[in-house]
């Protein structure tokens, strides 16, 4: 391979690796994927090492000394649609279907897909509030409180999203909000129980994914990635347990009873 290709194969690969991160695609099949999309470009000598938060990599090129990559993927969100893109393109790069042109061409698709809009996301924090409060023993008269709360919690955490503010910050502001609503509602209408309301409205809150995908890169032998996983999550966790206590204190310092 020429060497202005191998540099162009090289790129395509960490590209592919990072938006696989990025997009919330487990640790070992970033290095995986990778690797497989790396031998298909007849890269040489390719190595890579995967963390939640960063790529490192060195490949080999001919009549030069090996050359070593870094890439930090700072967040991670999401996006089941890029990580299907990218898979997609990784199996049919395999197969000798796609050629250096066209297996660009698709990344860069990929890596454009749509994110879902903040309407649906919004209506997504409302229906599931709702059911889960159901799911956990609330009543119908508890459903609605939570779907408001879980409309609060989602206007929170896009307002601090647009302006950068920390993840845990976000968490405590989004649960504190979700409980002083249930609480002033249960003062209100005391056949709404505000504890069934919080539960459920919270769950679109707990860090479900970083949790599992961090008990599994443990199990794959992968322990400094599913150990910042499981840290990540107790964090949030913790974050969100903040910001019910705040919002249960300030009820009783305002003397509702709770």
């Amino acid at each position: 391979m020429a060497e202005g290709a191998s540099d162009r194969a090289v790129e395509l690969v960490m590209d592919a690796g990072q938006t696989l991160l990025e997009n919330g695609g487990e640790v070992f099949r970033v290095q995986q994927t990778m690797e497989i999309m790396a031998a298909s470009l007849g890269v040489q000598d390719f190595h890579v090492y995967v963390l939640t938060n960063g790529i490192f990599a060195s490949a080999h090129r001919p009549g030069q000394d090996a050359s070593s990559l870094l890439r930090h993927v700072p967040t991670v969100s999401t996006h089941l649609g890029r990580v299907e893109a990218v898979n997609e393109l990784s199996r049919e790069l395999a197969a000798g279907k796609l050629d250096m042109a066209q297996a660009e061409q698709r990344l860069q698709a990929a890596r454009a897909l749509p994110r879902v809009g903040p309407r649906v996301e919004t209506l997504a924090c409302i229906a599931g509030s709702a059911g889960f409060t159901y799911l956990f023993g609330g009543t119908l008269a508890d459903m609605p409180v939570a779907a408001v709360a879980g409309l609060l919690e989602s206007l929170v955490c896009q307002y601090f999203g647009r302006h950068g503010i920390n993840r845990m910050f976000t968490d405590i502001a989004a649960a504190f909000c979700c409980t002083v609503w249930a609480i002033a509602v249960q003062a209100v209408v005391p056949a709404v129980s505000a504890n069934a309301a919080i539960i459920g409205a919270l769950m679109v809150l707990t860090p479900g994914v970083a949790l599992t995908m961090g008990v599994r890169d443990i199990l794959n032998g992968d322990y400094l990635s599913g150990s910042i996983r499981l840290l990540d999550a107790l964090f949030i966790a913790g974050s969100i347990a903040g910001g019910v206590v705040l919002g249960w204190i300030l009820a009783r310092g305002l003397g509702v009873a709770v």
